[in-house]
C-alpha cells in the first residue's frame, strides 16, 4: 500500500496532546550513549510533499547474552512531534528495513507527525534472508536466530524510547506498533514475551504459526509433484473465477466480493469441465483443505476456495508448453536450513509420508522459539493493552483460517469472545489478499477489469488502536476499500468485528459500506 499523507486516514485523535520541540539538535545525538548502543550517525532530514522534517538517527545495538549485534533506525520529527512512538516491523525473513522511516503495510506514521522505529534484526534485508539459521557447518546460529525471533523487536522499542526522551526531553505519551505478515508475527512476540512495550497493536494478516505455516506452503507443490501433474496458473485461475461465481450473491448482492467465506464450500469436483480435469481437481481439493498426514491426519489448514494460488502453488508454463514447479523459496529456506540443516536437500524427494513427519519436526523443533501463536496475553490485557488484528479471507500467503484459529484459541484461554473483544479484536478483509487485493479478470455483468474484495483503508487500522487506548472507543468495524482499475478508490465495505459478516441492506447504492451492516452471532 502506497505512503499517504495524514488526510488519508492516520488521523491523530484530539485527546491526545501534542508533543513538545527538541530540546537537542538532531545532531547532538551522536553523543547519545547506552551500554551496548552505538550511535552511528544522526542526520537532519529536510521536510518533502510526503513527509515533515525529521532527524534520522542509525544505532548498532549489541545483544548481551552473545557477540551478536543489530541495526535500529529510529525517526524523530523535527517540528511536528504528536507525542507518541510507532515501531514497524519486517516481512518474509527480513526483520525490517532501518533505513526508512516509514513501515511496509501502512501509510507512513512519521508523516502523521509519530516518531518511528525499525531494526534488520541482526539478518540480511535482501537475498536468502532466512539462510542465516545455519553457520558454514550446519549447525543452528542460535544467538542470531533469537535476535531475530524477538530480542531485536523488544530492544528497538526500549532504545527508540530512550532516544525520543534525549531529543525532546520527554518520552512518548503513547507508543504503537504496526507490522503484518512477519511484522505481524513481531506484534505478536511483543504482546506475548513483552507486553510492557507498546500500548496498542496494529496486526497485519500475521504468521503467528510459522513453524506450521512455512512448510504448509510446500504442501501443493508436493501434492503436484507425487501427482506427477503441475498445474498452470491460468487453470487455478479460471477455477477461482467459477468459485466467485458461485459465492458472490451470498452476501445479498452480486458485486464480486465473497463476504460471508463460511457459506462457500466448494467442492472442485463439481467444476470439472473442460477448463479443468478429474485429476485437477483432486490435487486443487488436497490444496484448499491443507496438509493432512499420510492417513488424512489434520495437519494445518489450507487457502479458502477462490483464493489465487499462484504463490503457494506457482508455476511456470515453459515455451514448449511443459508446466515446471515455482515453490516459495523461503518456504524451501525454511525445511532446508531450519528444519533439516541440509541446505542440499531435494524437496521433489518428499512423499506424503515424508512431508508428513517434516511438518511434525518443524513444529517440535520451533514452536516455542520462533512460534508468535501464545494465547496466552493476560499480561498484555493487565498492562492495559489493546490489539486490532486484520487479514485478507483471500491471502495467497497466510491462511486466513490460521488467524481465525488462534483468535478463537485466544478466546477460550481468555474467557470468551466478549472477553477478548476487551482488548484484542479481529476484523476479517473480504477478498482481500496477502499485502494487495486480489486482481480479477472482466466477465460480463460483473466488475469491470480491475480488483474484487477489500483491504482497510489506509491508516484506519491503527487508527482505530489509537482511538481504542486514548478515548477508549472500541472499534466495531473498519472500513474496506477497493481499488478500481485506475488506481482510484472503488467500492467500500464495512470489514466487521469477528465473527460478524458484512451483509447488504437490500437498498442503496452496492458501492457504499453505509449500506451494509453487520450480521450474525
Amino acid at each position: 500500500m502506497s505512503t499517504l499523507a495524514p488526510a488519508a486516514g492516520t488521523h491523530v485523535p484530539d485527546a491526545a496532546p501534542m508533543g513538545k520541540m527538541p530540546v537537542r539538535s538532531c545532531q547532538g545525538l551522536i553523543d547519545f550513549s547506552l551500554p551496548g548502543q552505538t550511535v552511528k550517525s544522526a542526520t537532519s532530514v529536510s521536510a518533502t510533499k510526503e513527509r515533515p522534517a525529521y532527524c534520522d538517527v542509525q544505532l548498532t545495538v549489541a545483544d548481551p547474552s552473545s557477540d551478536e549485534s543489530f541495526r535500529v533506525g529510529v525517526f524523530l520529527p523535527s517540528a511536528t512531534w504528536n507525542g507518541r512512538f510507532v515501531g514497524t516491523g519486517g516481512g518474509g525473513f527480513a526483520g525490517g528495513g532501518p533505513d526508512e522511516p516509514c513501515g511496509r503495510y501502512d501509510p507512513c506514521a512519521l508523516a502523521a507527525g509519530y516518531a518511528t522505529a525499525n531494526t534488520d534484526a541482526g539478518v540480511p534485508t535482501t537475498g536468502n534472508n532466512g539462510a542465516f539459521a545455519l553457520k558454514p557447518d550446519n549447525t543452528l546460529n542460535k544467538p542470531v536466530i533469537d535476535i531475530w525471533s524477538h530480542l531485536s523487536i523488544h530492544q528497538t522499542a526500549v532504545s527508540a524510547k530512550k532516544l525520543i526522551a534525549a531529543y525532546y526531553g520527554k518520552g512518548p505519551i503513547y507508543s504503537y506498533f504496526q507490522g503484518g505478515s512477519a511484522g505481524g508475527r513481531q506484534a505478536m512476540m511483543e504482546a506475548q514475551r513483552y507486553p510492557n512495550d507498546y500500548d496498542g497493536l496494529a496486526v497485519f494478516w500475521p504468521a503467528v504459526n510459522l513453524p506450521r505455516l512455512l512448510p504448509s506452503v510446500v504442501w501443493p507443490q508436493v501434492v503436484m509433484n507425487v501427482a506427477d501433474h503441475f498445474i498452470p496458473q491460468s487453470t487455478f485461475e479460471a477455477v477461482n473465477d467459477r468459485v466467485i461465481a458461485k459465492c458472490d450473491g451470498l452476501d445479498g448482492v452480486n458485486d464480486h466480493i465473497v463476504s460471508d467465506r463460511r457459506a462457500c464450500d466448494v467442492d472442485a469436483r463439481t467444476l470439472i469441465g473442460d477448463e479443468l480435469t478429474a485429476q485437477e481437481a483432486e490435487i486443487i481439493n488436497k490444496i484448499w483443505k491443507g496438509p493432512r498426514g499420510a492417513d488424512g491426519k489434520f495437519l494445518w489448514y489450507g487457502p479458502l476456495p477462490g483464493t489465487p494460488l499462484d504463490r503457494i502453488a506457482g508455476t511456470v508454463t515453459n515455451g514448449d508448453g511443459t508446466i515446471s514447479p515455482r515453490p516459495s523459496p523461503d518456504a524451501l529456506t525454511w525445511v532446508t536450513h531450519w528444519v533439516l540443516q541440509d541446505p542440499a536437500f531435494d524437496w521433489r524427494t518428499l512423499t506424503y509420508e515424508q512431508f508428513a513427519d517434516l511438518f511434525e519436526r518443524s513444529v517440535a523443533k520451533w514452536d516455542r522459539t520462533v512460534g508468535a501463536a501464545d494465547p496466552d496475553l493476560s499480561a498484555f490485557r493487565a498492562a492495559g493493552g489493546k490489539m486490532v488484528i486484520t487479514h485478507g479471507t483471500f491471502d495467497s500467503s497466510i491462511p486466513v483460517q490460521g488467524t481465525i484459529d488462534y483468535y478463537s484459541e485466544l478466546a477460550e484461554k481468555m474467557g470468551g469472545v466478549r472477553e477478548v473483544r476487551d482488548f484484542a479484536r479481529l476484523f476479517l478483509a473480504p477478498g482481500g489478499g496477502h499485502e494487495t487485493l486480489v486482481r480479477s479478470h472482466p466477465h460480463p455483468g460483473l466488475m469491470p477489469a480491475g480488483y474484487y474484495g477489500a483491504l482497510p483503508s489506509p491508516g484506519s487500522a491503527l487508527e482505530a488502536v489509537v482511538n481504542w487506548v486514548e478515548p477508549n472507543r472500541k472499534p466495531t468495524t473498519l472500513l474496506g476499500v477497493g481499488e478500481g482499475p485506475n488506481g482510484e478508490t472503488g467500492v467500500t465495505r464495512p470489514l466487521c468485528v469477528y465473527p460478524l459478516t458484512a451483509r447488504y441492506r437490500g437498498h442503496g447504492n452496492t458501492d457504499d459500506a453505509e449500506n451494509f451492516s453487520c450480521t450474525g452471532s
